[in-house]
């Protein structure tokens, strides 16, 4: 991976890149990226993967950061086909370009436009992974990764909160309707897999509303805490944080929640869970606004540097605990992997960052006690199973008939 940026022609206009599986950008590179890192795992990682020859497999957001990387892994390993669920955009285009490369003749790379921010653009795009899933002999794999962070208290073209519906709601219709392609893979070849990626921000304050309530609902834009300035934001305390911590615990306990629903049924197709800890991706460029289409100052950003340098990891080694999930042989449903290695980063307390990826969830059990109550207890699950599936409807029949 280069270690300095690099400029790189999109239709005739220059943009400026940190590295690959990083955003594309006009003028400078985030100050966030200069904090270079070097790969520790990834190659490893991706080393231990079983063959997936005859697999095909759809990931969200693939522009860069852990998506980027995952789709790159896969290639790696053979995969028959890579679908690439992305907004259409400069970020989309050079990434699909990339990964269309590193399949080369082995496997077939599609994109597939999505926009999270709409329900009407994931039916579209399941339509069309379907339509993929089909010509492979089903999905074997649906790689929920795309997510947003620390965004302003806007809401969608469908009235929710931006961060849930791109972080959790689409992800949730857009298994709903390829579901019967995963059945489909599981049927012929023995499992399918749905992954959520998640975040130690599961672990964090969940503010003034109650789980499972409001912030999975539709409600006027400023209604959920509105928005705080960069000093509070940056501090893991803002409203913008309160939302994304609910967005990112609906993950795991919604994955929880599937691993019991498919367990129940007798179905073959396993749901996940990961977080990557703390990687030096674009995700911090491309979220973090005071206010809707306000980013937090550079200088604030500035003081993450020596942190990440300290207990962060690069992109890539970032995304082994997703792709471990969404690869490796050993994963069972119910199964929840992190980050080996801890730091304790008030206000979240002790929190994943850097390392060989391990399973803290295993079969919808915590390894050790405590740390994911929230994700495997019963009552938790079921508010959020109940809050989605009234958004986004019922889980289809799985499993035996």
């Amino acid at each position: 991976m280069p270690t300095a940026s690099t400029t790189v022609e999109i239709e005739g206009e220059s943009y400026v890149r940190a590295a690959p599986g990083f955003s594309p950008t006009k003028g400078k590179t985030h100050v966030t990226e200069t904090a270079k890192l070097s790969n520790k795992i990834y190659e490893k990682v991706v080393d231990s993967l079983p063959s997936l020859a005859g697999k095909c497999v759809a990931i969200t957001g693939t522009t860069s950061g852990t998506g980027y990387w995952t789709a790159i892994a896969a290639c790696k390993k053979e995969a028959k086909a890579v679908l690439l669920l992305n907004r259409e955009s400069i970020r989309s285009k050079l990434a699909g370009e990339e990964i269309l490369v590193a399949g080369g003749q082995t496997t077939a790379v599609h994109k597939v436009p999505c926009d999270l921010m709409s329900f009407e653009s994931v039916r579209a795009a399941a339509t069309e992974v379907a339509k993929y899933a089909q010509m492979y002999g089903g999905l074997d794999v649906l790689a929920c990764n795309a997510g947003i962070m620390s965004m302003p208290d806007d809401r969608t073209e469908d009235g929710y909160d931006v961060q849930m519906q791109v972080n959790h709601l689409s992800h949730a219709l857009l298994l709903n309707l390829v579901l019967p392609s995963l059945e489909a893979a599981a049927a012929s070849r023995g499992e399918a897999r749905v992954i959520s990626h998640s975040s130690g921000a599961r672990f964090g304050s969940l503010g003034s509303y109650k789980w499972g309530g409001k912030n999975f609902e539709k409600s006027p834009a400023g209604s959920l805490g509105g928005n705080s300035g960069s000093m509070k934001m940056m501090s893991f305390m803002g409203p913008q944080i309160t939302r994304y911590f609910h967005s990112k615990l609906a993950n795991t306990c919604y994955s929880m929640a599937l691993h019991d629903a498919f367990t129940a049924s007798g179905s073959k197709v396993k749901s996940l869970s990961a977080e990557p800890g703390l990687a030096t991706t674009s995700l911090i460029r491309n979220g973090w606004e005071v206010k809707t289409g306000k980013k937090t100052s550079e200088g604030m950003l500035t003081g993450m540097i020596p942190l990440m340098k300290m207990i962060g990891q690069t992109g890539p080694d970032g995304a082994c605990s997703f792709i471990m999930a969404s690869f490796a042989s050993e994963a069972t449903s119910g199964d929840i992997y992190c980050p080996s290695s801890t730091f304790v980063m008030p206000p979240l307390g002790k929190i994943y960052t850097k390392g060989m990826p391990k399973r803290t969830v295993i079969g919808g059990v915590p390894v050790k006690k405590g740390k994911e109550k929230r994700s495997v207890t019963p009552g938790w699950k079921e508010k959020c199973r109940e809050a989605t599936e009234a958004v986004v409807g019922a889980l289809p029949a799985t499993g035996k008939s």
